[in-house]
């Protein structure tokens, strides 16, 4: 696997604001993971430790909307970042997240971000906490647009 860059970071949307040097140590602690199509990243009622960035293909964040029916409320591809809830407490995934194609994934232990960074520089910590904040308010926009859409369907 390839090591992630400060470059490769910079693209994805929860870290674009951050400076190249800024992204070292994170990268440092950031691995790549590789998923087939039809593949889930993690469940439903799953332990959430992990962010999720996109690197290659197309990820399906899905919820239960009736026995054995799923609804997709939106999808991540290429700079996009998922897996929020490691980052909040009761730090456990209330979705799906199954791969809509080959899929490989940065990944993050938001422990160990917090823990080793967001702890020492609580600047940087305080701006990734707000970017997450945007992030997850214009998901729920999207994810509420979708189930009007089901319920009108």
């Amino acid at each position: 696997m390839p090591a992630v860059t400060p470059e490769i970071l910079k693209g994805m949307n929860l870290f674009e604001f951050l400076k190249l040097d800024e992204l070292g140590d994170i990268a440092a602690l950031s691995r790549v993971e590789e998923f087939k199509g039809g593949d889930y990243v993690y469940k439903e009622g799953a332990k959430a430790e992990k962010i999720y960035l996109v690197l290659e293909g197309r990820v399906a964040i899905e919820i239960e909307i009736g026995p054995n029916k799923k609804a997709v409320v939106y999808t991540e591809n290429k700079g996009k970042m998922f897996g929020y809830p490691s980052l909040a407490k009761p730090k456990v995934f209330a979705s799906d997240a199954r791969c809509l194609d080959n899929v490989k994934l940065i990944t993050l232990n938001a422990d160990e971000l917090v823990e080793k960074i967001f702890k020492n520089d609580c600047r940087r910590g305080y701006l990734v906490m707000n970017k997450l904040a945007e992030i997850i308010s214009l998901k729920l926009k999207e994810t509420s647009m979708q189930l009007v859409s089901l319920v009108h369907s």
